[in-house]
Order: structure tokens, then C-alpha cells, then sequence
């Protein structure tokens, strides 16, 4: 069938959507100290009940984790997920804890009754009891990736519904037969993915059972072996049809082989809900068990991994069916692979002839097919090692081994890897485009064990669930507990203003322009001598503010009232509030977090310039630029350059040792200013003046702007100036509380899963 399968894929302009199927990984791991041994604490409490989580548990044993991803229509999504699922991992592990990166175990207890098993349900605590005492502790804690494949159900319903409709009774029937073949073909052709994958050359000292001598030289795959691998001796599983395969695994259940459908350990399995289901409603897709981690990938397997499994499988299906029954087929593949992960990795292989054909025929089936160009880039790695046997990952571990262990390499990648992850705690892997405290709300969320899914990362739309409750955010913190209205009512500044003087808070005067005559007319008779703050109407993080801290001249107003018009014809004249401006973060009404926001400054050192002062503070790598850090570089740009005339400075100025610069007079973090943390440090009066805001405004979540002269100091009402409220923010930042340049962290995301989800 399939040479004329894929000439109607052909026929009905199909092709496109062999780019396309639904992928899911499930990644084991053990967890180690410092010296590479296993580690000796219990799996980490703040990942929640592992009963429940969804992607984040324990396997075997205690100390072996398993991540889960979701499905996804392609493999860059699954691995951006496993990206981050890896970091929320390593993040929640104590300091002194690593993830070993090889599939074999590093050196275990002499007494294997000393490997704990996992925590769990009695059911499976009962199962995992089993195991223990049918294979041994040992062979249990062999780790490695297994990969659920599924076809474009798109592709499945245009082929039945067009072409097969009259050879099968139903789709299911068509979509069987297409996965028994492959799942047939990968056990006949798996040695090419043992060559290219293998991973595991040798086992630690201790590891084999009495008796078993390990080879006298380090092999590819110690796992996809028959031999030292996962294997059900006695068991013998029919893949020559969907009943055939439900009624010998029925068999060897009620033989005793198996105790369940769960223990049998061949290279692939026909998925569904159930085994009954399966024998019902078909299979849902396949799971192929044999794939060693990849040490050198911090997800156990790299993306153009993903990718040329993802190529291989669909090249399986285009195939011509080999001479000879089933049986022995498989059982030659079986030999095959047996030979091949045996081999010495530090000569070429023994099927070299064969593996260069195939990897020719994968070439041609991209160019027939027209696969995607990250097919292509797949396929040239994977070839590279086909014709140098050095490349592959096999050979490089060889040559990592020392005293006959992979011990030292094992721990330096392990700790490797977890510097790499936590490098930039600020970010998520693997979502790293969005938002900052999006990515921090995320993390949060995968921590704590809600199923997140993005569903526009452009605009920063995610659904968070925990059972049956969803919940969508964007932005990180804007929800389903703030009312419609609040949002443009904050949006608008003037309106914000007037709502919070009737409610007895001191704001800033000022009016609204929107022509530079009116403004001017007004500048040259109404405003005095006073300082003034130019700004848009409408706009976020600080963009097309212009501060005065002394009256400017006539010139200088009328270039700041256009820069505040580049962001919103409306243009708001305000008076200029002496003190320091402090951001009070308020959720559920209660503050949260205040942060001091010092304006974007330099101290001089009387050598470098103002200029060359910049660059040095944006040297701090937790500046950068675009927000995708907690701090944003300092500008020199039109703005800042009028700031400083004010002062007397242009940038290539010395300033006197010891004196502090202001480049911007407004205090925005995203416009290079610094961030504190002074919650423990606020006089307390002066939260319910935020708190007092943040309700006549309906928000749930907040950022209240305040000017104090003295946080330290009770508020006074009798002095409403003690206290002026600048504005308040429907979507405030959540990272600046999250990584303040000084001062106490504070996990204020934390806080916006628990309003959303009490119940956890």
C-alpha cells in the first residue's frame, strides 16, 4: 500500500501536511549530588503532588524525574516546552542537586534494596514492587526518552475520505492499518536510529547482575541492546494486526508474562485509553521506547533530533514491503540493531553500506515530498555521522570515558547544564520572546502544576488550568478578576485623576492639550516659574515623558510636547512633584511589593565621561535591551540629551567624582532606571492610600504610582503632599519586583495564581 499511498498524497497535493502530526515526549532522568551519586533527598516539594502534576514526577524510583510535555502539531513547540520544563526542573531542585544527562544510571548502592522507590499511590508503589523484584532495582533506573507520534489527522481524513474510503470499512480501519505498518517497519529499520542516537557505551561498576559480563569495549547502546536493555524474554507481542497485537498481549497477561500492558518494554507500543480501547476504537498513536538521552542536550534530545524522527517515521510509511513473513522481518531488524548497538563506537559500522543507502533514499524522499527546509537541515547532521562515525554522539562519549566510567563527564555536564538553564532566571527557556513577567507567570504555573498552554505569544494570551477551572491571562497579570471598564478608565489619565481627587487623594495638576499653540499660550501665562512634566495622554513604561525639574525655555518645551505627541495627540501639562517615586504593587487590595524608582542616572568617577559612564552601567547583564531583561539600557537619545542641557552637561562632559547625573527625570524602570525593593522599609500608612486607589479604580491587580519626600515618615492628612498619587497601572510590570537591581525579591507571580486559583 504504500508506494500508492504516497502517489496519492502526491495526486491530492497532500504533501504539505506530512510536515505536520502531533508529537509528545516523556523524558527520564536521575537526580544526583555532588559527587555523582544519586542523590539522597526526596523529590522536591515545591513542584506540588506529583499525583497531579502534568508534567513534572517521578518514575521507578525517587530520585528518577520524568517530564512530560503536551501534544503539539510540530516538534519545535514540544521542544520549547521541554526547554522550559527542563529549567522550572533544575530551578526547583536545592543547589547541591543535578540532573544526570545519561540514559545509564550513575553508580548505584552496592545493596540495590538502598535505591528508594518513588512516593506514590499504593497501586503503584504495589507495581513498582513488582518490577523490583522481577528485573531488579538496577535495570529499572535506566533512563531514557520515549516519543509519541501521531499522523496529521487532516492527512488521514482527505486520504480516506478521497481515495481509500472503498478499502476500509471506516478511518479508523484506514489510520490502523497505516501505524501497524509503521510501527512494523521502525522495529524492522530501528538499527539506523541506534546508530545515530546511542548513547550509552558502557554501564557503571556494579550496575550488571552476577554473572553478566559487559563487552570488553564500549559499545553504542547499551539500552536498545536485547541483551542489557529493557526486554520481556518470554513474552511475544503480534504486530501483524490491531487484534492480534490486543489479543497476545492479553495472553501474556493472563500467563503471567506481563502483569499489565504497561510492562511490555518493546521498542514501540500501539497506543490508546486502554487496551480494550484500543481493540474498540483503534490505535490513537504510537510510542517508540528506545532512544538514549543525549548528553550534550539539555533536553535529552536536540531539535534536529526531534525533526529527523520525525522525517524517518514518515519515510517508514513510504517503504515497499520486504520479502518475507512478519516474524521474520522483525526478527532480522532485531538482529541487526542487536549488532549495531553493540558495536565499538570507535570504528565505523558494520552496516555502513546500508546506512549510507538509506540515508540516500531520505534524501530523495525530502526533495520528492518538498519537506520543509528544517527536514533538509535534520537530515545533513544525521548524514554527516553516517559518513563519520566520529561525529556521532557514541564516539564522543567513548572518548569521554575515564577508569572505565563516565562519572567525571556525567557530573560536569550535569552541572553544566543547570549553570546554562539558571543563567538568566529572569527568562523561561523556550519562550523567551514574550513577555517577561508572562515568562515568570509561566514558570510559576509549570512549577505549581496547572497545564499551561499559549495560545498567541504575540499577544501574550495564556490559558492556565487546574482540573476543570481555566483561566485565560495576558500580559501576565491581566485577568478575569478585573472589570471591562477598569482598563480604558486607567488608560485615561485625566479621568484616572479626577476619580482619585474625589476620593481625597492629592494628584498632580495640570491639563490637557492638543495643539502647541493652546499648550504654549498656557506655558507662557498659567504655569509661572513652576517645574513641569510633559507627557502623552495614553501610553506605557514611561514613553514620550518629558520632566522639568526647573521652568524650561520656550523651545524646549515645545520639542518635549512633540515628543509626547509621537505617542498620542493628546498631551497632558502637568506640575513637576519633588520627592521619589515609589511603585506600589496592590492585588486583591492588599500591596503586594513597593519598589523606589530612581530615574535612569550615572555617578561619575572623574575620568570617563558621561557617555562612556553609560556604557558602563549597561555592562550589568541585567540590562538589555527591548525588555527582555528586568532592567533596560540607559538611552542617549534626543531626551536624555535635554535633560542633561538642563544640567549643564553634554556627553562627552567629565563630571566631578562623586556627583550623580540624571538622564531622565521621569522614573520608569523601562526607560534605564533602577529598581528597589522597600516593602519591608515603607512607613505603613501609606499603603492604604494605594490599596485605597487600586479599589476606587477596580482593579484586582495594580501598580500604584506615589511621590513621598519621606517613606519613612507616617502619612499625615493633614498634609495630602506627603503623599501624591502619579498614576495608577492595570498591567504593571511584575518583573521589577521579581529581579530589583537592590533589595528583596519578591514573587509577586506567585500571588496571581493563587487569586486565580484558590483552590490549589
Amino acid at each position: 500500500m504504500s508506494n500508492q499511498l504516497f502517489e496519492t498524497i502526491q495526486q491530492l497535493n497532500l504533501a504539505p501536511l506530512l510536515n505536520r502530526g502531533v508529537f509528545g515526549i516523556e523524558k527520564e532522568g536521575q537526580r544526583i549530588d555532588g559527587q555523582g551519586r544519586l542523590s539522597a533527598l526526596a523529590h522536591p516539594d515545591i513542584l506540588g503532588d506529583r499525583q497531579f502534576h502534568p508534567y513534572i514526577g517521578t518514575d521507578f524510583a525517587e530520585t528518577q524525574t520524568e517530564i512530560v510535555s503536551d501534544q503539539f502539531d510540530n516538534t519545535i513547540e514540544v521542544e520549547q516546552q521541554l526547554s522550559a520544563l527542563e529549567q522550572v526542573l533544575q530551578a526547583s531542585l536545592p543547589d547541591c542537586d543535578y540532573l544526570w544527562p545519561l540514559s545509564m544510571p550513575p553508580v548505584l548502592p552496592t545493596d540495590e534494596t538502598q535505591i528508594p522507590l518513588a512516593h506514590f499511590t499504593k497501586d503503584v508503589q504495589d507495581y513498582r514492587e513488582y518490577l523490583a523484584k522481577r528485573y531488579g532495582r538496577r535495570l529499572q533506573m535506566v533512563s531514557g526518552i520515549h516519543y509519541n507520534f501521531s499522523l496529521d489527522s487532516t492527512l488521514l481524513a482527505r486520504l480516506y475520505g478521497e481515495y481509500y474510503h472503498d478499502q476500509y470499512a471506516q478511518l479508523s480501519d484506514f489510520s490502523d492499518a497505516l501505524y501497524l505498518q509503521l510501527a512494523q517497519n521502525y522495529q524492522q529499520y530501528r538499527f539506523v536510529l541506534t546508530y545515530l542516537f546511542g548513547a550509552s557505551p558502557i554501564a557503571e561498576a556494579g550496575f550488571l547482575k552476577a554473572g553478566q559480563s559487559a563487552p570488553d569495549h564500549p559499545v553504542r547502546s547499551l539500552r536498545a541492546s536485547q541483551l542489557f536493555g529493557y526486554t520481556n524474554h518470554t513474552a511475544k507481542i503480534d504486530f501483524e494486526s490491531v487484534s492480534a497485537y490486543v489479543t497476545s498481549m492479553q495472553t501474556a497477561i493472563q500467563a503471567g508474562q506481563l502483569i499489565s500492558e504497561r510492562e511490555f518494554y518493546g521498542s514501540v507500543r500501539l497506543r490508546s485509553h486502554s487496551l480494550a480501547s484500543l481493540a474498540t476504537t483503534g490505535i490513537d498513536y504510537l510510542e517508540f521506547r528506545g532512544f538514549d538521552l543525549n548528553p550534550y542536550a539539555i533536553t535529552g534530545m536536540t531539535q534536529k533530533q526531534l525533526d529527523f524522527l520525525h522525517l524517518f517515521f514518515t519515510y517508514l510509511l513510504a517503504l515497499p514491503k520486504q520479502a518475507g513473513t512478519l516474524s521474520e522481518r522483525l526478527q532480522q531488524g532485531q538482529a541487526v540493531n542487536e549488532q549495531i548497538a553493540l558495536e565499538n563506537p570507535n570504528q565505523p559500522s558494520s552496516q555502513q553500506v546500508i546506512l549510507v543507502q538509506i540515508m540516500a533514499d531520505l534524501h530523495q524522499f525530502i526533495l520528492d515530498y518538498h519537506f520543509e527546509p528544517r527536514f533538509l537541515a535534520a537530515w545533513n547532521v544525521m548524514n554527516q555521522q553516517v559518513l563519520d562515525y566520529q561525529l556521532t554522539t557514541s564516539y564522543q562519549l567513548a572518548q569521554a570515558i575515564q577508569n572505565h566510567s563516565l562519572t567525571a563527564f556525567g557530573l560536569k555536564q550535569a552541572q553544566s547544564m543547570k549553570q546554562a538553564l539558571l543563567a538568566k532566571p529572569y527568562q523561561l527557556q523556550g519562550y523567551t520572546d514574550m513577555e517577561l513577567s508572562t515568562q515568570m507567570l509561566m514558570f510559576d504555573a509549570f512549577q505549581k502544576g496547572l497545564h499551561v498552554a499559549v495560545l498567541d505569544r504575540a499577544d501574550q494570551f495564556v490559558e492556565l488550568t487546574y482540573q476543570k477551572h481555566h483561566e485565560l491571562v495576558k500580559n501576565g497579570n491581566m485577568t478575569s478578576l478585573d472589570q471591562l471598564v477598569s482598563l480604558p478608565l486607567v488608560d485615561n489619565k485625566v479621568v484616572t485623576k479626577i476619580l482619585l481627587a474625589n476620593h481625597g487623594m492629592r494628584v498632580p495638576a495640570g491639563a490637557e492639550y492638543t495643539d502647541v499653540e493652546t499648550a504654549v499660550a498656557d506655558y507662557q501665562v498659567a504655569f509661572g516659574q513652576r517645574a513641569l512634566v510633559v507627557k502623552p495622554k495614553s501610553s506605557n513604561m514611561g514613553a514620550g515623558i518629558t520632566t522639568f525639574v526647573t521652568r524650561p525655555t520656550e523651545a524646549d518645551f515645545k520639542q518635549a510636547f512633540q515628543l509626547a505627541q509621537a505617542y498620542d495627540s493628546r498631551v497632558l501639562v502637568e506640575e513637576y512633584i519633588a520627592g521619589s517615586e515609589y511603585r506600589f504593587l496592590v492585588m486583591d487590595q492588599k500591596v503586594q511589593a513597593v519598589l523606589e524608582r530612581v530615574p535612569a542616572n550615572v555617578v561619575a568617577d572623574g575620568r570617563l565621561t558621561i557617555e562612556q559612564l553609560v556604557a558602563k552601567k549597561n555592562d550589568n547583564p541585567l540590562r538589555g535591551e527591548e525588555h527582555l531583561t528586568p532592567l533596560q539600557n540607559i538611552r542617549l537619545g534626543e531626551r536624555e540629551q535635554l535633560i542633561l542641557k538642563q544640567q549643564g552637561y553634554q556627553v562627552t562632559d567629565i563630571p566631578a567624582r562623586g556627583s550623580q547625573i540624571f538622564l531622565l527625570q521621569n522614573s520608569n524602570i523601562s526607560n534605564g532606571g533602577d529598581s528597589v525593593d522597600v516593602t519591608d522599609e515603607v512607613d505603613p500608612s501609606y499603603f492604604a492610600i494605594a490599596e485605597q486607589a487600586a479599589k476606587v479604580l477596580n482593579l484586582n491587580i495594580a501598580g500604584i504610582d506615589i511621590i513621598m519626600p519621606n517613606l519613612y515618615q507616617a502619612y499625615n492628612p493633614e498634609h495630602p503632599e506627603m503623599a501624591v498619587v502619579l498614576e495608577a497601572n492595570y498591567n504593571p510590570a511584575m518583573l521589577i519586583h521579581l529581579f530589583p537591581m537592590m533589595g528583596k525579591r519578591r514573587r509577586v507571580t506567585k500571588k496571581v495564581l493563587e487569586l486565580l486559583f484558590p483552590e490549589m
